[in-house]
């Protein structure tokens, strides 16, 4: 317990901002922006079935409009540093003008117990679930790994 709120605090010391709300970076629980709730993970169910531009990074959208509430989920895979020394984190997360703006990074992983990390990069999957109880679905997804955009799509 007492390391959860040690997490928690960092977390909420190191990241962006979404939509003035805190984004905690280290955790799968739920989080609130602008009537959307966002749930993100460091895994994703199944195969991604598209390729990256340069066949490493790679994202895409998985529609499920129909639910109650309706949802998106973001699959990717982010191939940035050795897994056991490196995560992916959710960065940034935005939902205005119509668009879902999403931004992963790699991170050194604040749970590793090893000392010395291969130089072999490592994909890293994740996924982001977003609902909309709340809000509008918007109308296009931006996802960016760092600095690169790898996916822009119409929803």
């Amino acid at each position: 317990m007492r390391r959860r709120a040690l997490l928690a605090s960092a977390a909420a010391a190191s990241t962006a901002s979404l939509a003035g709300c805190p984004t905690p970076p280290w955790t799968d629980d739920p989080t609130e922006i602008d009537g959307a709730e966002v749930t993100f993970r460091r895994e994703y169910d199944g195969e991604i079935d598209v390729t990256g531009s340069g066949g490493n990074d790679v994202a895409e959208v998985r529609r499920r409009l129909d639910g109650d509430p309706p949802r998106l989920v973001v699959a990717g895979s982010l191939l940035d540093g050795p897994r056991r020394c490196y995560r992916v984190t959710l960065f940034e997360a935005a939902l205005d003008e119509g668009t879902l703006r999403l931004r992963i990074v790699a991170e050194d992983d604040p749970d590793s117990d090893v000392n010395r990390c291969s130089d072999v990069a490592e994909p890293h999957p994740y996924s982001v679930a977003v609902a909309f109880p709340e809000a509008p679905v918007p109308e296009r997804v931006v996802v960016r790994h760092g600095d690169e955009t790898v996916l822009e799509e119409r929803v």
